[in-house]
């Protein structure tokens, strides 16, 4: 327990630090360029994220199935970092022809940035098959570390050519490239991951295997991202630089959350059914509680802090985030309900709920962005998120057996959470003390 408590305080102090930088990074983007030139800077990032997402062929979640297989570990280790290069460099040369082919609608960047966001994709493959592998190996500390080290070259970076006034889109393009790099330079350097040389043979099964759940896992990119590519089509650049600075924000709510479902992912292999399915509600209901703590936080900070950290033009940002924040928190804590599933049903039911979520964002996007804007977006992303969750707890119920209400913090939950945050300070005076 006390191992436990040591890792969630170490990845929070990781993931907290990375997300100030993030924070600081926002704030030099948005005082160097206006909205107009922050959703052009967005929309060439947003490409190398899906391409990303649409081309990692979701083997992450292979590795993750894979891995109750003790014999196969060391291999799929080996593999992590090569593969995710191969496979990284087909998605950005794909993504590469669809920009060609689309270039003049939809208002998107120009081709050369572009083809510079796409030189990261690659690197983020890489990234995401490493840390995945690092939290699988029980090292979710490592995993935290390697993107605060991108967030601080980045943020060193934007401010250092901010204070030169020499700040343009193209530059934080090609710092957020750089800062894919450093994050997986640290994983492999930190020990969070091992390259070996490739085993073609299971790489083609764990592409194979990761294929088959890759439908669900597009569909879950494009359910959090697809509001951008709408908004950019039928809004405009500004509307996408203050919607995505929301975006940014919201997302920040999620780090306590974020850190327990890491933290608890290995605890739900090498378990019977039963056993899963207990700890997932267990995990489930400490990470609504936190998210609702985080949700009014965030929603609070927002309000009183926007206009005065990032200027007027970015006001309506802080109503963006209050309708962002609950989905937000609710798809983050239906998790472990989501790798329950993963384990122990058909992949389809982890694929057809996020499709399911995809058609109704898409949906209400359409209709509310023209009558409402980023807050027509916010509200139609919201509605899509809780679908999904709504979708896959009842999955959960239905097999486990288990009632919704156990999913639900009690006092007893919230209790037993003060009393550890009583406790840890007076172990850490202790320590001192010793």
């Amino acid at each position: 327990m006390a191992d436990s408590r040591l890792q969630f305080v170490r990845m929070i102090a990781a993931r907290a630090g990375a997300l100030v930088m993030g924070v600081v990074a926002s704030v030099i983007i948005a005082r160097a360029l206006p909205p107009e030139g922050r959703g052009t800077y967005y929309m060439a990032v947003t490409v190398g994220t899906a391409a990303m997402a649409l081309g990692h062929l979701s083997v992450e979640q292979a590795q993750t199935a894979m891995w109750s297989d003790k014999a196969s570990r060391a291999s799929l280790e080996g593999n992590s970092v090569p593969l995710g290069l191969i496979v990284g460099a087909g998605a950005a040369l794909a993504a590469m022809v669809a920009a060609a082919v689309f270039q003049g609608y939809a208002n998107m960047p120009d081709l050369w940035l572009l083809a510079t966001a796409c030189a990261g994709v690659p690197l983020g493959v890489g990234v995401l098959y490493a840390s995945n592998i690092a939290v699988l190996r029980d090292r979710p500390h490592v995993a935290a570390l390697a993107p605060l080290a991108g967030a601080v070259v980045q943020c060193s970076c934007l401010a250092a050519v901010g204070l030169t006034g020499h700040l343009t889109v193209y530059t934080v393009v090609v710092v957020w490239s750089v800062s894919l790099a450093v994050s997986l330079a640290v994983l492999i350097g930190a020990g969070g991951v091992t390259v070996g040389r490739p085993r073609m043979g299971l790489a083609r099964t764990t592409c194979g295997k990761g294929l088959r759940l890759h439908a669900g896992s597009a569909a879950s990119y494009l359910l959090l991202r697809s509001d951008v590519f709408l908004l950019n089509a039928l809004a405009g650049p500004r509307a996408v630089g203050i919607y995505t600075l929301a975006v940014t924000l919201a997302e920040l709510s999620r780090l306590a959350v974020d850190v327990v479902a890491q933290i608890t992912l290995p605890r739900q292999f090498g378990r019977d059914v039963d056993e899963s399915a207990a700890v997932a509600a267990r995990t489930v209901r400490l990470m609504v509680l936190l998210g609702a703590v985080s949700a009014l936080t965030m929603v609070v900070a927002v309000s009183v802090l926007i206009t005065p950290v990032y200027g007027a033009a970015y006001a309506e940002a802080a109503a963006f985030v209050a309708w962002l924040v609950p989905g937000i928190l609710l798809l983050s804590a239906g998790r472990p309900v989501a790798t329950f599933l993963l384990r122990f049903r058909s992949p389809w039911f982890v694929v057809l709920p996020s499709l399911t979520a995809l058609a109704v964002n898409i949906g209400l996007n359409t209709v509310l962005i023209p009558a409402w804007g980023g807050v027509g977006c916010a509200i139609a992303s919201t509605a899509a998120y809780t679908a999904l969750v709504a979708v896959q707890v009842t999955s959960f119920v239905r097999m486990t057996g288990i009632p919704w209400r156990q999913l639900l913090p009690t006092a007893s939950d919230t209790a037993q959470i003060t009393g550890r945050l009583r406790r840890r300070p007076k172990e850490l005076g202790m320590g001192r003390a010793q």
